[in-house]
């Protein structure tokens, strides 16, 4: 196998070919870089609210998810979004990404956002082999003045790197279009379900 990060010929190699889809590209020239591809920024967006619900439990996550996070859609090229100092909101890219399944995605920030105190993802910077739909930005403002985000601007890169062919990504957020709820932990359940049984267990003694 090949391996190392897909360089400019590469990437577009990929892209002539439909190996590897990213779209729309609205400037070509400028969002294809040397090792990665530029990212905008979508109009939707996902805030979270305090909620009746005392704290967000993974166990029933899929069920509580509406009680906390609330969608909201701007209008390009008339509405910003203002991300408050420490708040946290979830966002998405603009374009539809897939990739082959020899090709393994690293999503980052851009290092100019990144010096005004915006954080682009928590955890999900992989991206699966096989995986298509659009992906979530985990948007953190880190710093102490608001920031102003503007739908279509290029807020993250891109970069792509070889791996053995696996199988296709078969997970939750396949062929995502709109920002989905995240699917209550199986696991977590089961240790809440122990934990309560011993609670009953301790309290029969």
């Amino acid at each position: 196998m090949e391996s190392g990060i897909l360089n400019k010929i590469e990437i577009e190699g990929f892209l002539k070919s439909r190996e590897l889809v990213v779209e729309p590209i609205l400037d070509y020239e400028d969002q294809i870089k040397s090792a990665s591809i530029d990212l905008r920024l979508d109009h939707f967006f996902g805030e979270f609210h305090t909620a009746k619900i005392p704290n967000i439990d993974p166990a029933t996550i899929s069920e509580d998810y509406s009680q906390f996070l609330i969608f909201k859609e701007l209008e390009s090229f008339h509405d910003c979004y203002y991300l408050q100092p420490k708040n946290f909101v979830l966002g998405q890219t603009l374009e539809f990404i897939s990739l082959p399944l020899n090709i393994v995605g690293f999503l980052d920030g851009r290092s100019s956002m990144a010096r005004q105190g915006l954080m682009i993802h928590a955890t999900a910077g992989f991206i699966d082999p096989g995986f298509k739909g659009h992906l979530v930005f985990e948007l953190l403002n880190a710093g102490e003045m608001p920031i102003k985000l503007y739908p279509l601007m290029r807020l993250a890169k891109i970069s792509f790197h070889y791996t053995n062919k696996t199988e296709e990504y078969s997970g939750q957020y396949q062929l995502q279009v709109r920002i989905r709820p995240p699917k209550s932990d199986k696991d977590v359940r089961k240790l809440k379900e122990i934990i309560s049984n011993q609670k009953l267990f301790d309290l029969s003694l």
